[in-house]
């Protein structure tokens, strides 16, 4: 299938004021005071997704992040220190993976908010049906002149080092997509186009029964985004057959989620026969606690 990129960079630029398209209410907006620091990995989860090859080491970068305080830098150099969480983790060190820089400390450089911990993944090494997971506690973070604590609840990460295979799903298709519960559909579309944007991490034209398209290849009932955004579908990566949807923004833009549990990504997989796709995920609606579940069926065209 014919393979084409753009730019997403911009994606993410003002739109994710957009409010929830079922009457979700703002994000809280976060205020700075004159509390502490606080120092803390950037998420709780993170997936690095890494090619299979024989003869391939990645770089991968885990975030980390200085929030509070009166929401500046600080004037002096952060400095981290952390730990593997051998009870948890299953990625062994000098095996899975080496750290490429201290095992131990990291440092946000004085005047920055931001810094990263830095690994090399040996792909070669990755089962792609039992990834290792590489758990991270940070556990102490110190500056001269300022007040700096460690995050109560960002003060761990689990890293899934996920290998993946050669994937070359781009190109044009007709999508059947059925809400599971209350159930819904179908809501069809005869000329959807998964693009490329990535290796093996693709992007759709339309999300659910939700689009900014008008088109006479539409049937169903079918809700409107705002056509003026970049991109109102949803991204996705293919594991080795299977199709994995990471936790992402409606549309790239509305406070609603969109997030895959594991048994719906054990439902999405590539049919390697007939090119057809499966893939399983839920939209969030109601300051993200009412569920709606979907399945959608790409056809190659």
């Amino acid at each position: 299938m014919k393979k084409t990129f753009k730019n997403l960079a911009c994606l993410f630029i003002a739109t994710l004021a957009i409010v929830s398209c079922d009457s979700v209410g703002d994000d809280n907006e976060l205020n700075y005071g004159s509390g502490p620091y606080v120092a803390q990995f950037s998420t709780a989860a993170k997936t690095g997704f890494f090619l299979k090859d024989d003869n391939e080491v990645f770089n991968f970068d885990i975030p980390l992040e200085l929030v509070g305080g009166n929401g500046l830098a600080v004037d002096s150099d952060l400095n981290l220190t952390f730990e593997v969480n051998t009870d948890l983790s299953t990625a062994i060190e000098g095996t899975h993976f080496t750290f490429a820089t201290s095992a131990t400390n990291a440092v946000i450089p004085a005047g920055n908010k931001f810094a990263s911990l830095k690994i090399n993944v040996d792909s070669a090494t990755l089962d792609d049906q039992n990834p290792p997971v590489l758990v991270l506690d940070l556990l102490s973070a110190t500056a001269d002149g300022a007040n700096v604590v460690v995050s109560g609840n960002k003060n761990r990460i689990t890293i899934t080092l996920q290998g993946t295979c050669t994937s070359d799903l781009a190109g044009n298709y007709s999508v059947s997509t059925t809400r599971l519960s209350p159930a819904g559909g179908p809501y069809t579309r005869t000329d959807e186009f998964i693009d490329e944007i990535g290796v093996g991490t693709y992007n759709t034209t339309t999300v659910g029964n939700y689009k900014a398209v008008a088109d006479a290849t539409l049937t169903g009932v079918w809700n409107n985004l705002d056509a003026s955004l970049p991109d109102v579908g949803y991204d996705f990566k293919e594991v080795c057959g299977r199709i994995r949807v990471e936790e992402q923004n409606l549309a790239h833009a509305y406070s609603n989620i969109i997030q895959q549990t594991d048994a719906q990504y054990a439902l999405s997989t590539v049919n390697e026969a007939t090119g057809v796709l499966t893939i399983e995920y839920s939209i969030f609606f109601t300051n993200n606690t009412v569920e709606r579940p979907f399945r959608s069926v790409y056809t190659p065209l």
